[in-house]
């Protein structure tokens, strides 16, 4: 741990993210939460618990410069589940070794549509929540410590 310098540190600013193959350039926050569901198992008196299951749920939030994922809707009033793939990329020049930090989700599902939000002197910004089954989540490459 004592070799750890600052600069190593990671910097969201070098994130790429797409959705369905199309670059959302703009993107200005991406959260993904694995959680997970635990019941409690008692022995004697003592309470534990045991993971029962995990749900994936996230966040994009973008800075409004186009009009996107009215298809999503078109498609829900068509009787229609759009699902689609997320892909992020993270390549912060000082990362160690030089390595980047990629992820994909297929079957992300939009819980909310976020169309009209507007604030008078304030940059439009869209928060558009999803859900994903954690198994649909792959790490496609990740920054491992030098051991």
């Amino acid at each position: 741990m004592s070799n750890l310098q600052a600069n190593r540190t990671l910097s969201g600013s070098f994130a790429e993210v797409w959705v369905d193959g199309a670059r959302i350039a703009e993107l200005s926050e991406l959260t993904l939460t694995v959680k997970v569901q635990r019941e409690k198992v008692q022995f004697g008196m003592d309470i534990d618990s045991k993971i029962t299951g995990y749900s994936g749920e996230g966040t994009m939030t973008l800075k409004q410069v186009y009009s996107r994922f009215f298809e999503v809707l078109e498609q829900a009033r068509n009787g229609l589940d759009k699902r689609c793939t997320i892909t992020t990329a993270l390549k912060d020049p000082d990362a160690a070794g030089g390595m980047e930090e990629r992820y994909s989700i297929s079957g992300v599902a939009f819980t909310e549509l976020p169309f009209i939000s507007y604030k008078m002197g304030e940059v439009n910004q869209q928060k558009l929540p999803f859900r994903f089954r954690p198994s649909d989540l792959q790490c496609l490459d990740r920054i491992r410590t030098a051991e």
